[in-house]
């Protein structure tokens, strides 16, 4: 499987690429996954810079992801790096798992299943909240220009056309997620398609 993306060289910019990528939902999206939490000790898996975090300020949160830089933009206390397929937490640490526009830059999704499924709660929730291609063949191309466009013209104005277009490149990385999803340690997941063509979607897993 192809290795995950550096984002060291766009980290101050990557919040910014969500904007405009999602058409500035990105923050109502991540609402109705934070509505989606059951329980105060949360996992914040790829939190990045922090994007989530005031909307997680009710929660007893651990903040994780791979990029140091995008961690010392992180305002939670409890962060860490670390990596999605190699969890340091004991098994039933958390009662809830969310991650937001993180999965599709992941080494290996069928391991991140394994473990959060290892550190979560009895009866915890793992709530993902990404981006895909919409199933549609003439939007899916549609929207396969747009983000082209986009990513190319802020890599080149930025100097990372590379980074850029990984994030690109990334939407077409995994099918679409009722299929690849449906092999998970849960006992139960749901699929949620939102946004304009259905281009975001919301998977909710319970343990």
């Amino acid at each position: 499987m192809a290795p995950s993306a550096n984002f060291s060289n766009i980290y101050k910019f990557y919040d910014l690429i969500n904007k405009i990528v999602t058409l500035g939902f990105d923050t109502k999206w991540r609402k109705r996954a934070v509505n989606l939490i059951v329980g105060k000790k949360i996992l914040d898996l790829g939190s990045g810079t922090g994007a989530a975090f005031n909307l997680l300020n009710d929660f007893d949160v651990t903040a994780i992801d791979p990029d140091e830089k995008m961690l010392k933009l992180n305002e939670f206390k409890n962060k860490l790096v670390g990596k999605a397929e190699s969890l340091p937490f004991q098994d039933n640490s958390f009662d809830s798992v969310i991650c937001s526009f993180v999965w599709r830059n992941l080494d290996d999704t069928n391991k991140a299943l394994i473990e959060i499924r290892r550190v979560l709660k009895p009866g915890g929730k793992f709530i993902l909240l990404d981006m895909t291609r919409p199933k549609n063949k003439i939007l899916r191309y549609i929207h396969f220009l747009g983000t082209y466009m986009v990513t190319t013209l802020i890599g080149l104005v930025t100097l990372n056309l590379k980074e850029y277009r990984f994030l690109h490149n990334s939407l077409d990385k995994y099918s679409q997620p009722e299929d690849h999803l449906a092999y998970n340690p849960f006992e139960s997941y749901k699929v949620y398609r939102m946004g304009i063509f259905g281009f975001v979607y919301l998977a909710e897993f319970t343990g």
